[in-house]
């Protein structure tokens, strides 16, 4: 991939723009920079009496069952009762994407994907986990990889 700096001086203090001849080229760029910068932030999870602090970078996937959340971190698991799309709405990253009604994933933490029946994949996680990706989010977990 050829990267090239352009300084304008016309745009906002705020504001930077990519080009790119492709989505999946763009995507990947947006995931690599939100990676080193949103991802670096906190997340405060309440699990129990207590409020546990990790940093979004340390998640490697999140699953619910029964009104239950297990967040898989690289030091372990935390159990909430947050909700799926509440803890999708605080990590606000490219990094992190829902693969499933009840899984997210971080796709830098994907040792790597595999086939599955009916059309699905399963993402090896880093920490050995499984992560099955429905149908429905094979083509935005493909474009995120840039596969």
């Amino acid at each position: 991939m050829k990267a090239e700096l352009i300084i304008d001086e016309q745009l906002n203090d705020d504001e930077v723009k990519i080009h790119t001849k492709t989505a999946i080229a763009g995507a990947r760029v947006l995931s690599f920079i939100d990676h080193f910068t949103t991802d670096r932030e906190n997340l405060v999870i309440r699990s129990d009496e207590e409020f546990l602090m990790i940093q979004k970078l340390d998640v490697i996937c999140a699953e619910v069952q029964d009104k239950t959340l297990t967040i898989y971190t690289k030091s372990g698991e935390i159990v909430t009762s947050k909700s799926l799309s509440a803890l999708m709405e605080e990590m606000k990253s490219e990094t992190f994407l829902k693969v499933s009604k009840a899984e997210m994933l971080n796709i830098h933490m994907i040792d790597r994907v595999e086939p599955s029946f009916s059309g699905n994949l399963i993402a090896r996680m880093k920490n050995g986990k499984k992560v099955s990706i429905s149908r429905r989010y094979v083509s935005a977990l493909k474009e995120r990889l840039g596969i």
